[in-house]
């Protein structure tokens, strides 16, 4: 028996520590190791589309805003929109001021004179409408109502033309006077 001690055995079979092995570490590190992480986004590029969504409402706004009597002339129901939100529209770009009136009695008749100006809010030359008038009583119910015809047909870009409407012996309960252009809704009472 000694003839086999003098001789180291080889190792043969006995499994190798792979721990040791490079190419088996590679593999196993390639297998086994964490996913590359993408890199975080950058604070600039986060907010980039909220930006991008602000300057987008505020550029839409302003358009609804400034475009408005343009929008209410191509969707008239509009108009409704931009008075709930206390916006004054004029699609007819024209304008009612200093809007007065006063009861004159000329002999045995009392005469209801109602005055005012209508102005050209355009660049451009513009038609004008007649001006519909209406007395109402004190609950705002019409009481009587009628069409005076404009001074010009045509203004000129700002140009500005007094109007007088005159009605012979108005209602006795009338309290105010209704004015605006025939046809469209911009109202100035008196």
């Amino acid at each position: 028996m000694r003839a086999f001690e003098d001789h180291p055995t080889p190792d043969i079979g006995a499994p190798r520590d792979r721990r040791l092995d490079p190419e088996w570490e590679r593999a196993y590190a390639d297998l086994w190791r964490e996913p590359p992480r993408e890199p975080e986004p950058s604070a600039k590029s986060s907010r980039l589309p909220l930006v991008a969504a602000i300057v987008a409402i505020l550029l839409g706004a302003m358009a609804l805003i400034g475009l408005r009597d343009k929008i209410v002339r191509v969707a008239p129901p509009m108009s409704a929109l931009y008075s709930a939100v206390g916006l004054k529209v004029r699609p007819a770009g024209l304008e009612l001021r200093g809007v007065s009136s006063k009861i004159v009695a000329e002999g045995s008749h009392k005469t209801l004179t109602v005055e005012g100006e209508i102005v050209n809010l355009r660049r451009e030359a513009n038609n004008v409408p007649p001006v519909a008038l209406a007395v109402r009583g004190a609950d705002g119910r019409a009481r009587h109502a009628w069409t005076a015809p404009a001074p010009k047909a045509r203004l000129e870009a700002g140009e500005k033309a007094t109007f007088r409407a005159r009605l012979v012996s108005p209602p006795a309960d009338g309290v105010e006077v209704l004015a605006r252009f025939a046809g469209l809704g911009a109202n100035s009472s008196r």
